[in-house]
């Protein structure tokens, strides 16, 4: 009685429950709730959430060991860590005296979890690939600032651990272990590369000599953005102070969060129906990568439909972390100086959290609320904000044509009605002040509007 779920409410009756990332949170809750008292005794759920979910269990199935991986951009072996994250859910010793676990596979792969299970093969570290992102986020913070520092860092991580037990696999070879027994050289080595890298993409100043790391605006923002290495290099060879709109699409189309999306034949007729739609250029065409992510985030921002189970896997990936992106090509933007793409970056962060073009109405965030022919009406005869503020609601009414309709709610001062579901725990606006000859910013300041937070005064 407490879901409008009817599918939840269907299966309760029968002692079954889902749990899956596409339900509401209170739904999910509630599913959580009924699993641990025990009044559901099958939780079917998806792969994801059997790791996350703290929830104990006497048999864990895994029916099917292939997982779609929108990073790998395709089909995947689920992991020998990732099954042994499942099947500690069975038997728990505070919940059960003993517990089952179950693999259902395909007969090729049987002799391959087996051998994962019973063998026990070690694993090998994977943070040499993320080494100048880890190192930049130390120097960030400040505790790493030369090389000493970051010698002893790399030291305590376990990639120093496997590098000591097997050298072969991260390309030592026995000559430099009987030269140098503890690693130290090639420790030293590891750091250096990433810090000459990282020097060169501007993220960092690496002073030889000295050893000592001094970090830059660039690496700051990086690290605060979960921004990789080799996505700043492209934006220091992409980022202009005049760009197009297409062109800023096209830019985070090539970040290398997306290295990994792929270009597949049964998508093609699809992309090609969507570009169609799309309001921007697609530069590359919809054959090509950077072409296919440009019209999934022109799809994203433009809240359009896809039919094609890969596409929308990549688009919820891609989303996922499009608005980091943006706010750091902003924040890029804004230590740089340039008043003009700073400003324009704002709009597209403000654009990809509302799902809404900078060209579009501002009040089509609310349009649960205002339907779409009165805001195709509000664009179509140029009503922006500053205009209806100082309108009566007899003349909004009018200008629409729909008298009943005549008032709105503005965003302009504190002095509105707060509402917790537009506007959050806060709204935040960025302050500049600008040369409009030069295209400078002079200076900027950051102001949050909290609820029943009284006006604040800026002074300059």
């Amino acid at each position: 009685m407490k879901s409008r779920n009817r599918e939840l409410v269907g299966l309760f009756d029968s002692g079954l429950g889902i749990h899956h990332a596409g339900m509401l949170r209170s739904d999910r809750g509630l599913t959580e709730r009924l699993f641990a008292d025990g009044l559901l005794k099958v939780l079917v759920c998806t792969a994801t959430l059997a790791w996350g979910v703290n929830l104990p269990a006497h048999t864990v199935v895994i029916k099917g060991t292939q997982i779609y991986d929108p990073k790998a951009g395709g089909w995947r072996d689920l992991g020998m860590l990732d099954v042994m994250q499942i099947f500690g859910r069975a038997g728990r010793p505070q919940f059960d005296k003993s517990g089952e676990g179950i693999i259902i596979t395909s007969h090729d792969k049987l002799s391959h979890y087996l051998r994962l299970l019973t063998s026990q093969l070690p694993i090998e570290s994977q943070f040499i690939n993320s080494l100048k992102d880890n190192l930049n986020a130390e120097v960030a913070l400040g505790t790493v600032t030369n090389m000493k520092e970051a010698c002893a860092w790399l030291g305590y991580t376990y990639l120093f651990i496997r590098m000591k037990m097997n050298p072969l696999a991260y390309g030592i070879g026995w000559d430099e272990v009987v030269a140098d027994p503890s690693l130290g050289l090639k420790q030293r080595a590891f750091i250096t590369d990433a810090a000459r890298a990282l020097d060169k993409a501007k993220m960092m100043r690496f002073d030889e000599k000295s050893g000592n790391f001094y970090c830059t605006e660039l690496g700051r923002i990086a690290s605060h953005f979960y921004i990789q290495y080799s996505s700043v290099e492209t934006y220091n060879e992409m980022l202009k102070r005049h760009m197009s709109d297409s062109e800023v699409i096209d830019m985070v189309a090539h970040s290398s969060e997306f290295e990994n999306i792929l270009v597949r034949e049964e998508e093609q007729m699809e992309l090609e129906t969507s570009a169609r739609e799309c309001p921007l250029e697609i530069k590359g065409g919809s054959s090509s990568k950077h072409g296919k992510i440009s019209i999934l985030i022109q799809l994203y921002i433009s809240r359009g439909s896809i039919d094609s189970f890969s596409l929308i896997s990549d688009a919820a990936y891609i989303s996922a972390s499009l608005a980091r992106i943006m706010r750091a090509l902003f924040e890029i933007c804004l230590r740089r100086g340039w008043s003009e793409m700073t400003a324009f970056m704002l709009e597209y962060c403000k654009a990809v959290d509302r799902q809404i073009w900078p060209h579009q109405h501002p009040l089509r965030q609310f349009d649960r609320d205002i339907s779409l022919e009165i805001l195709r009406k509000l664009e179509d005869r140029g009503a922006e904000l500053d205009r209806l503020y100082d309108m009566e609601e007899k003349d909004i009414g009018a200008l629409i044509r729909y008298l009943p309709g005549g008032k709105v709610d503005l965003l302009i001062t504190p002095d509105f009605t707060w509402k917790d579901r537009f506007h959050g725990a806060a709204q935040r606006w960025w302050i500049l002040v600008e040369v409009l000859c030069l295209l400078q910013v002079l200076l900027l300041d950051h102001f949050s509007l909290l609820q029943f937070k009284v006006p604040v005064q800026f002074s300059f």
